[in-house]
């Protein structure tokens, strides 16, 4: 039996929408561009003068030819997407800051928002500070890099003649961290597949847009700027590679293949009434080359369910312009060849405080984590002060019942009879109805935590007691003193104690905070989801309990319960050296 993701559209087929740019969603009118500017790229480069998509393909095939498969591989993930269809007009950067300007209650500060030049330190803090986005350093990118995961694209806006700007696989999984504790020194760095926590897409695209002239229409249309986990893997990367007979793709046959015909009676009947959002993390690349080789649990997902090209569906929806498929599939071979040596070939980034470790605490650490994690995470063994080797990951998938994590992540299914299999689906899916233990190599860097990004630290993951219900974190990773030594994560605020209006009081004085807040929904909505359960068929579900339903549980996860605050410590110390 194969499985698809539970609801709504993956992020990359949203980043792929054909004719996103410029057109309204639903019956909004796309937004009029405040000025036509030219804006000159972040190495003002005129455009134009790049190098093409042909001669970077022309390069990626010499490095393979030669069998420089992890360059060719950073390549594709630099180069591929400047073919893509735009999302946005690249102009809207130019004017970006209007709309930070907008927001600012302070007159102040309003006019410090007005006066800033785009691409300056001031407007890379702020695109930070706001969208989680960072500068292009030169350990990545291309001269049509604009930043992180944003590049110019070679096709204008449709119907226009605005210069395109579109986003690529980096904007979710991976981000820029300090490497210094010092803050007035902090020396960041790319790190090339720990996903970005702070990333804000649902708002920057909302700001973009606005500014640029394209659809401001809802990149997740279940989904809020400001909250945790609006991420690249929302729902997964199992979803149908949609070119069948050589018909181009596009999202309206994707929403009515899956959420029409082949939905199951549990989401078909909850979605067509109220959104469910299964939260998921982007999945760190950094995992690639234990995950793949698992003993137990298949592919890079949370689920463990599929092995295959994990670049299939991105493609299928983003590049492609022949109607054939051709640039599709030239694309999908292509990264099959070399991309996979690219993502095994990386390392996580050292924790930036070991100097603080106390090695002996550390060294006890390693004894509790054999005894109490290494059945599900892994065998670790010393190779020097403060250094730890992963050298056996067994891939092993734990059942919901024994975890307790949230399990709407595994709950929304597809049943896809064979010849629908054969027909949608590359490399091999299977329902697991478990999920798979990651391996812990640079954990330090990975929160918030859990699939879902419920619990903000690797302490509450530990003790459950101490998780809030909801908290507020604010950026930026490229700053020590946002990151806290002690619960090992970044820093946060328990706002369990606030009503969701409380909330969202806090958010409109602070344009940078990020929040997780399961109770977002309205009473109407809390409502509506026990009666769509209540009418739900042939499934088991507990209309009493609509919580249950929201993606949203911090719960699971229990096995540190069981330690004392010591022994505790002492693993958190082990778990700062991997």
């Amino acid at each position: 039996m194969r499985r698809f993701p539970s609801t709504g559209i993956l992020f990359l087929l949203a980043v792929a929408c054909t004719g996103l740019a410029g057109r309204g969603n639903g019956d909004e009118p796309a937004a009029a561009p405040r000025t036509t500017p030219g804006v000159g790229a972040p190495d003002q480069r005129p455009a134009g003068s790049e190098t093409t998509a042909e001669e970077l393909q022309a390069k990626e095939e010499a490095l393979i030819d030669e069998g420089e498969l992890i360059a060719a591989g950073k390549l594709e993930i630099d180069a591929r997407f400047q073919a893509a269809r735009p999302m946005w007009s690249y102009d809207g950067l130019e004017t970006l800051n209007e709309a930070w300007a907008e927001e600012a209650d302070d007159p102040a500060e309003r006019a410090r928002m007005e006066a800033m030049s785009e691409f300056s330190q001031a407007w890379w803090e702020e695109m930070d500070l706001r969208y989680g986005l960072h500068r292009k350093t030169a350990d990545f990118g291309q001269e049509f890099t604009v930043g992180l995961g944003l590049v110019r694209t070679t096709a204008n806006v449709v119907g226009t003649t605005a210069p395109g700007m579109s986003s690529n696989c980096r904007l979710c999984h991976s981000t820029v961290l300090f490497t210094n504790p010092d803050p007035h020194d902090p020396q960041p760095k790319f790190a090339e597949g720990i996903p970005n926590a702070f990333l804000d897409f649902e708002r920057f695209h909302q700001n973009i847009a606005t500014t640029g002239g394209t659809s401001r229409g809802f990149l997740f249309a279940k989904n809020l700027p400001r909250f945790f986990a609006d991420s690249a893997d929302f729902f997964g990367i199992l979803v149908p590679v949609l070119r069948p007979d050589g018909i181009k793709p596009s999202v309206l046959r994707y929403e009515k293949f899956f959420m029409a015909d082949h939905g199951s009676s549990y989401t078909k009947k909850l979605e067509a009434k109220v959104p469910l959002i299964p939260f998921l993390k982007p999945q760190p690349w950094t995992n690639y080359r234990y995950k793949t080789n698992g003993t137990d649990g298949q592919g890079l997902y949370v689920d463990g369910g599929f092995s295959g090209n994990v670049a299939d569906v991105t493609y299928a929806m983003a590049i492609s312009r022949d109607h054939l498929g051709g640039d599709y599939a030239e694309a999908r071979a292509t990264f099959k060849q070399c991309v996979p040596a690219y993502f095994n070939s990386l390392e996580t980034p050292r924790y930036p405080f070991i100097a603080d470790v106390t090695e002996a605490r550390a060294d006890r650490g390693q004894t509790i984590y054999a005894n109490t994690c290494s059945r599900c995470h892994g065998e670790y063994r010393k190779t020097g002060p403060k250094a730890f080797e992963l050298v056996d990951y067994p891939g092993r998938l734990v059942d919901q019942e024994e975890l307790g994590t949230d399990p709407l992540r595994i709950l929304g299914l597809w049943d896809l009879d064979v010849e629908e299999k054969k027909k949608f689906l590359s490399g091999s899916v299977e329902v697991t109805h478990r999920y798979v233990a990651p391996p812990l190599a640079g954990i330090w860097a990975r929160g918030p935590y859990l699939h879902n990004a419920s619990v903000p630290t690797v302490y509450d993951l530990l003790k459950s007691s101490s998780r809030p219900r909801k908290y507020s974190m604010r950026p930026s990773s490229t700053d020590p003193r946002n990151y806290d030594q002690e619960k090992l994560g970044w820093k946060y605020v328990d706002q369990s104690a606030k009503s969701h209006d409380e909330v969202l009081e806090l958010m409109a004085h602070d344009p940078y905070l990020r929040v997780f807040d399961p109770d977002w929904r309205s009473a109407e909505d809390w409502e509506a989801l026990r009666e769509a359960l209540a009418s739900v068929k042939n499934v088991k579900v507990d209309a009493t309990k609509p919580e249950l339903y929201t993606g949203m549980l911090n719960t699971g996860h229990t096995f540190g319960d069981g330690l004392s605050e010591e022994e505790r410590l002492d693993l958190l110390e082990f778990l700062k050296c991997l």
